[in-house]
């Protein structure tokens, strides 16, 4: 695998997951302190007989709130709190980080269970609802919600057919969607990485590695994820290991072998959702020529090298990101149709537009990192998506074929879409949009929690106009 061009600018690839603590949040208002406990919404009336618990919170939601929290949604804010009573084994001491709660509508209606962060704007992560009518006498423990999780995430694997026989990587727990937010675990052959990013997380990490270990695994590591709050109060880094963890490890997927990096790799040191997509792309493959912009890995342009495309083009601004995808080449017997490029991905577009480099690829993969890092942000993330791929739309011949993704949380589907008739727009070329996917399907969402279904990937082509 040669190295072409050098370009300056920002290491890596995606950059890091999404943050866990916004500001004011999709719904609730913000509010001072309720007139008793920690609540920061509506002065409510504490509920006669609300439940209280030896050892859990008790919290009750403002009206507002009432139907998300009950359709699902897993965050409540800390304007969705009228009030928060601590435990009673406690006394009133305050908030604390990560204990279990109960979770109570304005009447002392009883809506689920979950955990309680006094210094989070998400003062409520939840862990399950409980039955219309339910008259709880406790409140399940984390250990005890943590479990129940895990063997109902490794049944939805296992339907799903992982791991199988060709691929020995997935996505174990994915958060929220597998009822257990703040943690995730990523499966890589013989071991896994677990990434926490709430102190309740943290807690239940113990429960899941004990699982993980009863399953076999050789090797287990705990690490805090690179987007977790501050108000989380938790050290960055690795936080626990079980067993020998190696440097790297290699691992399957639908027959091709991939260098994961479990202490030192972005995220877990390994993506994982984008495997579907993988194929998806590779199925389009065979016969054309391809560029991987944004490649890290190499997992895209390596698929669609083994599906027999001409030619893949490899582009990362991270060297070493360039060198990890050689290595996968290499360790599957495609260096001859691989080439790795470190550079600008909209440097090499433009120039292939503007016809100085003439060798138009027939498909363009853009998988960028997250622009929309902040609610603040979107309208100028935005107008790079538009820039990068109305570049990219100008570098394909007609009815060339752009594989276009975006992990931006706070961008959805319909503004994804919209963006591409406006970056057509500004190409001066026609598309369509043969097919929209999105994050592979052991990286599970519930439906009231749009904020999880993050990742959108386009398949589209693009033609001459007239």
């Amino acid at each position: 695998m040669s190295n072409g061009p050098q370009g300056a600018g920002r290491g890596g690839n995606r950059g890091g997951g999404r943050g866990g603590n916004r500001g004011r949040g999709g719904y609730g208002r913000r509010g001072g302190r309720g007139p008793r406990g920690h609540g920061g919404g509506a002065r409510l009336p504490v509920p006669e007989d609300l439940p209280r618990f030896h050892d859990a919170w008790s919290v009750v939601l403002t009206p507002n709130i009432l139907n998300l929290a009950t359709a699902g949604h897993p965050w409540i804010y800390s304007g969705g709190v009228a009030h928060a009573l601590p435990p009673t084994a406690a006394g009133d001491e305050g908030p604390k980080r990560g204990q279990p709660c109960g979770v109570f509508g304005p009447d002392g209606e009883a809506i689920g269970h979950g955990t309680y962060n006094g210094e989070s704007q998400i003062r409520v992560r939840m862990l399950g609802l409980w039955q219309p009518d339910a008259a709880p006498r406790s409140v399940p423990t984390l250990a005890e919600s943590a479990e129940a999780a895990f063997k109902r995430a490794k049944a939805l694997r296992a339907h799903v057919g992982l791991p199988g026989e060709d691929t020995d990587a997935l996505r174990l727990v994915n958060s929220e969607g597998d009822g257990l937010p703040g943690l995730v675990v990523d499966r890589m052959a013989t071991g896994a990485v677990v990434l926490v990013s709430t102190a309740a997380a943290a807690r239940m990490a113990d429960t899941v590695v004990a699982l993980l270990r009863a399953e076999g695994l050789a090797w287990v590591v705990v690490r805090t994820a690179g987007d977790t709050h501050p108000s989380e109060g938790l050290a960055p880094g690795v936080l626990r290991t079980e067993g020998e963890i190696p440097d790297a490890q290699w691992v399957h997927h639908h027959g091709l072998r991939f260098r994961a990096e479990p202490l030192s790799g972005q995220k877990s040191g390994l993506y994982t959702d984008q495997f579907s997509n993988h194929l998806a792309v590779a199925a389009l493959a065979k016969g054309r020529s391809v560029l991987d912009c944004y490649s890290h890995g190499g997992g895209f342009g390596l698929h669609a090298a083994k599906a027999g495309a001409t030619r893949v083009r490899c582009v990362d601004m991270s060297q070493r990101a360039v060198d990890l995808a050689a290595a996968n080449a290499e360790e599957n017997g495609l260096s001859d149709r691989v080439e790795g490029w470190c550079g600008d991905a909209v440097h090499i577009l433009r120039d292939i537009a503007d016809g100085i480099d003439t060798d138009r690829p027939d498909l363009i993969v853009l998988d960028p990192p997250k622009f929309a890092t902040r609610a603040d942000v979107v309208d100028d993330a935005l107008k790079k998506y538009v820039h990068v791929n109305a570049t990219a739309m100008r570098a394909l011949p007609a009815d060339g074929l752009l594989v276009t993704c975006s992990c931006s949380g706070r961008i959805d589907q319909q503004t994804f879409v919209r963006m591409l008739a406006h970056a057509g727009r500004k190409a001066g070329r026609s598309v369509q949009v043969l097919e929209l996917r999105g994050a592979a399907p052991d990286h599970p969402s519930v439906p009231a929690h749009g904020e999880s279904r993050y990742l959108k990937v386009a398949i589209c082509r693009v033609s001459d106009r007239g």
